[in-house]
């Protein structure tokens, strides 16, 4: 496909089995377009982040579990990545050509823009101190913005010489992370803003629309990744038992007694088993996310990267939905939609602004 001046190239995490990183690549895409502007997904593909995404097989079974695991459990996570992998192309427009950290510099000035984010592309923890997320290979004429990119914590003190250097090459930069901002702004002659995550870009009701149709005929309670200490689990069990409901865990793998395995393939079915439940109960970002978009009563529990649950949980004044204590907490979603569309307002804004500029 041959590509104009006028296209921006969006680095993020995309090549990806995870429902959150698609859905907010998706949305960051979408708004771009909708803005008015045409973009490109930069298929740029990290070792450390591949092998997170896509680890295991049976080659990599190190012992008799790990074997039996894969046996019972490898055909659903398979299913799992190829149903993203469709939506991906189907969805989205991606580059020809696929990029590693020695090819990247090759792109030079193909886009007239570079936009990076959102999701945790500048944790080095996770994608092993990879600066590309920071446009370190791109030419000092081609606009480098940054969208509701996100740490999930702090840099520690030895990286921060690095940030410095190369942040300080953007045009513009908006996080999704209280504290990411304030250290920014403390180092930057630019000021960096606070952002929306992309998915919060799109109205509730077009997410509404993505959903499929309704997987589990019983009223029941959903349950999306885990916490340290497993009270999750425990919380949402104790929950169903006193409201008489069914439990179901969205998990590829070993399922906990008293909990019902549920495996979503797709972005519908995942957005199906968040609008339909009764509660929700999640360790995942994205999956508060969802649950405030479709008015679910929910409880998050703040595990790693705590500074992205903290921001928009401070933001939208629901610090009370932070773990289960036994007692219900039904939020006023009057007042938090209201306050979802202040920010959707404000960060497109941004957004336009950051392109247009």
């Amino acid at each position: 496909m041959s590509i104009g001046s006028n296209v921006i190239g969006l680095l993020t995490y995309h090549h990806t089995s995870n429902f959150g990183s698609m859905l907010q690549t998706y949305a960051l895409a979408k708004a771009i377009t909708d803005l008015g502007f045409k973009y490109e997904i930069i298929d740029y593909r990290n070792k450390e982040v591949e092998e997170r995404e896509f680890s295991g097989g049976l080659l990599k079974s190190k012992s008799i579990r790990d074997l039996k695991n894969h046996i019972i459990y490898d055909k659903f996570k398979r299913a799992k990545s190829r149903e993203m992998n469709k939506f991906l192309h189907d969805m989205l427009t991606v580059s020809d050509e696929k990029y590693d950290s020695e090819t990247i510099h090759t792109i030079a000035d193909k886009y007239v823009c570079i936009i990076v984010g959102s999701d945790l592309v500048w944790d080095f923890s996770i994608n092993g101190n990879d600066t590309t997320y920071m446009l370190d290979f791109a030419d000092e004429q081609v606009k480098k913005v940054a969208f509701a990119s996100s740490v999930g914590g702090v840099w520690e003190p030895g990286d921060v010489e690095t940030v410095e250097r190369l942040l300080n090459r953007f045009s513009a930069i908006g996080v999704r992370e209280r504290a990411i901002q304030n250290m920014l702004n403390e180092f930057l002659p630019m000021h960096a803003d606070f952002v929306c995550d992309p998915t919060m870009l799109i109205q509730q009701c077009e997410w509404r629309k993505m959903a499929g149709i309704r997987l589990v005929s019983d009223n029941y309670v959903l349950c999306y990744m885990s916490n340290d200490d497993l009270s999750i689990y425990r919380d949402a069990v104790a929950y169903g038992a006193e409201h008489g409901r069914k439990v179901y865990l969205i998990s590829y793998d070993w399922v906990p007694e008293n909990m019902e395995p549920v495996r979503p393939k797709s972005i519908a079915e995942f957005l199906s088993l968040v609008l339909y439940a009764d509660a929700v109960f999640t360790a995942s970002y994205h999956g508060m996310l969802f649950s405030l978009y479709f008015e679910k009563e929910f409880y998050y529990y703040n595990r790693g990267w705590k500074e992205r649950m903290r921001s928009i949980s401070e933001y939208l004044d629901i610090q009370c939905c932070e773990t289960y204590h036994g007692d219900t907490v039904l939020l006023d979603y009057n007042l938090i939609n209201m306050s979802i569309a202040k920010f959707r307002d404000r960060s497109l804004q941004l957004l336009r602004h950051y392109l247009s500029e």
